[in-house]
């Protein structure tokens, strides 16, 4: 009788994240975010609908105003600049160039010293570069590293204080459009990524007994129209034909709802807010190191 070896939640991940990068023809969020018209559009919108989210989880994380703080695909500043303005030290780890324009004319805009920007990916990026520890290291929505534990030691490595994650706890709208229009448009399936329940078993493997907190409910997404949605969605579906475009068009007919002022997709969204505190001398990124060494 033979006795099945079960696959580690670090390996289930990395698997997971390789059959998402081997969808052909997917529109991948690195193209997506290549575009500084998607990320001036996105971070507008964002800003203005999400912005008591943004503060409520600086609240949560309370960071001392002073500390040295990590900001791990900070994107267009998000929490980097209020953090700034608040007197802490800022390093922001940011690898998409237009991310990086955006962030940068907020910082001469809004005449904000206090952020330094590390141009690359957090898997090219060594601890000995950054310089001594932080008293906070935080990733928010920006946990799409391919070995997720590695990539969560490193953090570990570089922080004297907390670590921030914040991920999906629950699928969000766009997810269930690319699994149920992906067959129609290409053929076979679409698969998601990992949630939180996936990143709080990587941590347990790894001896971290974090805390998590739900976050309060992220809206569903809303559209002007049946024709803003479409346009939306186009580019990530990679659709090239205007037989491709009428399916999109004829599936947003049928699954928006209409509220009396615009048009919604989908339900509310369920956030993870996963943090710990690293404790000096307890093996603390053992991990990297081991493997560091290896190499």
């Amino acid at each position: 009788m033979t006795t099945a070896i079960p696959v580690s939640w670090r390996e289930q991940w990395r698997q997971l994240k390789l059959a998402h990068c081997a969808i052909p023809n997917y529109g991948t969020s690195k193209e997506f975010w290549s575009s500084k018209k998607n990320v001036q559009t996105v971070y507008m919108k964002g800003k203005e609908k999400h912005q008591h989210q943004t503060d409520a989880r600086l609240a949560a994380m309370a960071v001392p105003a002073g500390s040295r703080v990590l900001d791990i695909g900070a994107g267009p500043g998000t929490y980097a600049v209020p953090l700034a303005v608040k007197g802490c030290h800022v390093t922001v780890v940011e690898p998409s160039p237009v991310m990086r324009e955006v962030l940068e004319d907020r910082i001469r805009e809004e005449n904000i010293s206090g952020i330094t920007i590390v141009p690359q990916r957090w898997e090219d990026v060594m601890p000995d570069d950054l310089g001594e520890p932080y008293d906070v290291v935080l990733a928010s929505y920006s946990l799409t590293m391919m070995d997720i534990a590695d990539a969560v030691a490193k953090m570990r490595d570089c922080c004297r204080g907390t670590v921030h994650l914040f991920w999906f706890l629950t699928p969000p709208p766009w997810v269930k459009v690319n699994r149920d229009l992906w067959p129609l448009l290409h053929g076979g399936e679409f698969p998601g990524e990992p949630m939180a329940d996936w990143l709080w078993q990587v941590l347990i493997e790894m001896g971290i007994y974090a805390n998590l907190a739900v976050e309060s409910k992220f809206p569903p997404s809303t559209f002007a129209n049946v024709e803003d949605a479409t346009r939306d969605f186009l580019g990530r579906l990679n659709c090239t034909t205007p037989a491709q475009e009428e399916i999109v068009k004829n599936y947003f007919h049928a699954v928006l709802r209409h509220n009396g002022t615009e048009y919604v997709l989908g339900d509310e969204t369920l956030g993870a807010h996963i943090w710990w505190k690293v404790t000096p001398g307890t093996g603390a990124g053992t991990m990297y190191e081991r493997k560091t060494r290896e190499q």
